[in-house]
């Protein structure tokens, strides 16, 4: 009997040690893709806009901190946008912002962007402001876009401490 209860506690004891006790979620990376649908609605020509997102994010309870990059077509400025950066949020509320750039109407211009949005699940409503400078840096040409964003987890890896 003495050795059933020894042999009990030593798997107990190894398995204990190959797998702690944890309670909540444990950190992974995340990997997601989605579409992305609004408008520009202040600041520059006014238009609807479609495209897509790619990002990839290390991800533990309710908090994130990634990188992004999206595109997509704005009819309003006639033109391609591209924007890449990095993103952080916490519960329903994430900010993202970096580098954009602007294809179109014969020639491009680069600049920088900033986005909030509130998310649930998969759905996030956001508004986006890019800043174009011109003419070395004495006026800009600024757009304001809102819009809903659809991102699914495309794979997760890197999970635990």
């Amino acid at each position: 009997m003495r050795g059933a209860i020894a042999l009990v506690l030593l798997m107990a004891t190894n398995a204990r040690a190959d797998e702690p006790f944890h309670i909540g979620s444990l950190p992974k990376w995340v990997f997601l893709g989605g579409l992305t649908a609004g408008g520009t609605v202040a600041l520059s020509d006014k238009g609807a806009l479609v495209g897509g997102e790619l990002s990839v994010a290390r991800l533990r309870e309710r908090k994130y901190i990634g990188a992004y990059g999206d595109g997509y077509y704005d009819w309003g400025a006639g033109g391609t946008y591209t924007t890449a950066g990095l993103e952080i949020g916490q519960g329903i509320v994430g900010i993202d912002g970096g580098a954009a750039a602007l294809w179109g109407g014969g020639g491009h211009r680069f600049g920088a962007t900033g986005r909030v949005t509130l998310g649930l699940g998969m759905f996030g409503v956001f508004a986006r402001y890019v800043y174009f400078p011109t003419d070395g840096m004495l006026k800009s040409e600024d757009v304001i876009q809102v819009g809903l964003l659809i991102k699914l987890p495309l794979t997760t890896f890197g999970g635990g401490y």
